[in-house]
């Protein structure tokens, strides 16, 4: 201190010395390096930039500790944050979330059967929302409709999956099953108030989130009308961005519509491949409006706020056996007998008559049967 001021320069030189001993002493306990890398579960490239770090304080202290000190400060402060929160809390980061739709896509192409269209409106869909050049006008909103055991479930799995490290176990996932979670027809106000409380919370944390809602069809009337602003076109909603989360509805509407409309279009002579979505999208808009469930006379529905209405086919004799095969080669039988694959097939139900093209639970069961020959045979 001169004449009542402080002496700027003099502070620096105190600051780079103070460094400069830190630094000399950190040195000359290099010989202790490998405990040190040890204890604190560093890798070598970590501690290379932890040391660069160091070295930037003392050059940067040495010249100005308040104006450039302050900017260091912020990338160690980054730098910490990611390397030891991160490790054992889940971020917001592409780390965490990749949303890697080309792994999707393939993990489609390879272990879903018989649905065309569900896997081209998917991954399209995904593509597009997460697209970093642009930014979504709206939550995407997927519904997912069809016989049980067409893969509804299955695929979501891969989705989570593929868009997530963690995949369903991730803190951005959010799996809501409407027998379990909303039970009671009674209780309606109070779900939907706890849902829109618990949606809000999460995407404020993070904007990438996906919630998944399992058996709509049986959830209370009216109970996803509590979602209808979070997934309107509003950029903000009570100053919460949500238009890069993912909602995804799992529902047994339309079913019977799905099946009757695969028929007429089997005796027109309309190959599979060939059948499009427009051949179905209107009748499960219908169905889900009008039968019981949390779609009924919905404002979702009402407001055309559901981008995408993928109707999952019911699957035939092709599709279950090659469900039957994967299940073997997935437990270490390549090449099942032909024996063995009729010993499943004889399990399966097919309807609706009487042409019987169909079978009634897809591919529900399948692994469960293919266990217990395995199990048999090959033990």
């Amino acid at each position: 201190k001169n004449q009542g001021q402080w002496r700027p320069h003099s502070l620096n030189l105190t600051i780079c010395k103070i460094v400069r001993i830190y630094f000399i002493y950190f040195c000359a306990n290099l010989c202790n390096l490998h405990n040190l890398l040890i204890n604190a579960k560093m890798h070598v490239n970590e501690f290379i930039i932890f040391l660069l770090i160091i070295l930037q304080c003392t050059v940067i202290f040495c010249f100005d500790p308040f104006s450039i000190g302050s900017a260091a400060v912020v990338g160690i402060g980054s730098y910490l944050y990611d390397k030891t929160y991160c490790k054992w809390k889940e971020c917001c980061t592409d780390k965490e979330i990749p949303g890697n739709v080309n792994q999707l896509e393939a993990l489609l192409k390879s272990k879903v059967y018989g649905q065309h269209l569900a896997e081209e409106i998917i991954v399209k869909a995904l593509k597009s929302h997460w697209d970093e050049r642009y930014q979504p006008s709206k939550a995407l909103t997927l519904s997912f409709h069809g016989w049980p055991g067409g893969g509804k479930n299955y695929v979501t799995g891969f989705i989570k999956e593929a868009l997530f490290t963690l995949g369903g176990a991730s803190d951005h996932v959010h799996h809501f099953v409407s027998r379990i979670n909303f039970p009671e027809e009674s209780k309606v106000a109070q779900y939907q108030r706890d849902l829109y409380e618990w949606i809000k919370s999460n995407v404020t944390k993070c904007p990438k989130q996906l919630f998944v809602f399992d058996e709509v069809d049986k959830a209370p009337e009216y109970l996803l009308n509590i979602i209808k602003p979070l997934i309107d076109y509003n950029a903000y909603v009570a100053k919460v961005d949500y238009r890069k989360s993912i909602f995804i509805f799992l529902s047994n509407t339309g079913e019977s519509l799905i099946t009757d409309q695969m028929i007429k279009l089997h005796h027109s002579g309309i190959p599979r491949k060939d059948i499009q979505l427009q051949d179905f999208e209107n009748l499960i808009i219908k169905g889900a409006f009008n039968e019981h469930g949390g779609f009924h006379h919905s404002d979702t529905i009402k407001s055309n706020l559901i981008d995408h209405y993928v109707p999952f086919l019911p699957l035939e004799m092709e599709h279950v056996r090659a469900c039957i095969i994967d299940q073997f080669r997935m437990r270490g039988v390549n090449r099942p007998s032909e024996d063995d694959v009729l010993s499943i097939l004889e399990f399966v139900e097919w309807g609706p008559s009487p042409d019987n093209l169909y079978s009634k639970t897809g591919c529900k069961r399948i692994s469960q049967k293919v266990a217990l020959i395995v199990h048999t045979h090959w033990r």
